[in-house]
């Protein structure tokens, strides 16, 4: 790989038994974890260029398209590969760009404990960084982090590596590299994760500070992904005399303050996400610029909602035929119908709809059918009635050479008899 286009002076910080190693200070215990680990330095008075990045998810599948293509992916889930490719970009590009440090602020894999695969790819990500004598600061999110602290995380594997600083212990830990000092605050569990908030302080031995937090932000707007174990800070703690705050958890790009933001995730993960860009930011501390690059992802399209009220079988055909006419090859594909009455569900001719969108790597039909006042969105995950269980049901579980549409068709029709015969 070629030498970095910009000269570096080595830094020793806490020199111990004669080699360069970070200093790493924990909240709680208010004492310095020192790493061996050999920086590499940062001059003073130049202007840092940082990479922030998050969510990216690696491991994450869904669906049942699997790979074609020829290669080491062929044969695993799609998704999958998706996450794969997206954050293998990432990293060609920052090796490209050679910036001073870069940091990614949580949900580095999909789950707790992700698969050997996920965790073979990212270690062979991480060295390239690392080779490239790039530092690297990745806080834990919620997604990677464990709920009991004994059951031990993933990122243990990347403390070995020159460069590379996981931040997981659930505690508040300052990474000192060069003029930049960084305040990294992983996730935890309960009140211990606002408990840390306060030990950001701004250091004064170093040019430039950035705080890094995984969580949703509350205040005049609210950006959370209204998960289970989501932590949620004010924007209060947001604070103004740090130089940045690399946020993750959100997974859209957005500004939350001048000096705050989250870059969003490196894929799509949900329909919510739909037409998003994703990417990364690159900063200039210097100038106190922000840009925003966008990586290579699959295409997601969500369709509709089409409203199906006072609409004859030849009009909903012709609505929706028009919006599956459209290129779908390769793309998600959600269609979203509501307000269907019964009589004109059952006109839906299904399989004409699967053919137009044969091409798709997923295809998902969302149908709100209404029956006397109830409505049930076939296809969603939704409990909140007896038919929406049955429906639920069918869509978790594969069950071969059947026409699922029609099964639920008639399912519902038998549950809409014992319901009435119940009365």
């Amino acid at each position: 790989m070629r030498p970095h286009a910009r000269s570096r002076t080595r830094v020793s910080t806490d020199d111990v038994n004669g080699e360069g190693i970070g200093t790493r200070t924990s909240g709680t215990r208010g004492k310095s974890l020192k790493r061996r680990v050999s920086l590499r330095g940062l001059g003073e008075g130049v202007g840092l260029k940082v990479v922030h990045v998050a969510d990216t998810h690696l491991g994450f599948s869904a669906y049942r398209k699997v790979c074609e293509e020829d290669g080491p992916y062929k044969g695993l889930n799609q998704r999958e590969v998706d996450t794969y490719r997206s954050f293998e970009a990432f990293v060609d590009k920052v090796l490209e760009l050679r910036p001073d440090v870069v940091l990614h602020s949580g949900d580095l894999f999909d789950t707790v404990r992700p698969s050997n695969r996920a965790l073979s790819f990212a270690l062979e990500q991480l060295v390239r960084l690392s080779q490239a004598k790039i530092p690297v600061v990745i806080i834990a999110g919620n997604h990677s982090t464990p709920r009991l602290r004994e059951t031990g995380s993933a990122f243990r594997l990347f403390e070995h590596l020159e460069g590379i600083y996981p931040v997981y212990r659930g505690e508040y830990q300052r990474i000192v590299i060069g003029d930049l000092t960084v305040h990294a605050v992983p996730h935890s569990e309960g009140e211990g994760f606002k408990e840390q908030l306060p030990l950001i302080q701004r250091s004064e031995g170093t040019r430039y500070n950035i705080a890094m937090l995984h969580a949703g932000v509350v205040g005049f707007s609210e950006f959370k992904m209204n998960e289970f174990n989501e932590q949620l800070v004010d924007t209060g703690y947001l604070r103004d005399d740090m130089d940045y705050i690399a946020l993750g958890h959100y997974h859209q790009r957005y500004d939350v303050k001048r000096n705050a933001a989250y870059s969003g995730s490196t894929e799509r993960f949900s329909f919510s996400e739909a037409g998003q860009p994703k990417g990364f930011y690159v900063l200039d501390l210097e100038t106190g610029s922000r840009t925003f690059l966008e990586l290579p992802t699959r295409p997601m399209l969500d369709l509709g909602p089409v409203d199906a009220h006072g609409m004859d079988p030849v009009a909903l055909k012709e609505e929706l035929e028009g919006l599956l006419s459209q290129d779908l090859e390769g793309r998600i594909v959600r269609l979203v119908v509501k307000n269907v009455p019964r009589s004109l569900y059952v006109t839906v001719d299904f399989k004409r709809l699967r053919d137009l969108a044969a091409k798709a790597a997923h295809f998902e039909p969302r149908f709100e059918v209404v029956q006397e006042g109830v409505s049930v969105q076939v296809g969603s995950s939704t409990l909140t009635s007896l038919e929406e269980e049955f429906v639920t049901y069918l869509d978790r579980y594969p069950i071969d050479n059947v026409d699922k549409d029609a099964l639920k068709l008639c399912g519902l029709e038998y549950l809409k008899r014992g319901l009435e015969g119940s009365d």
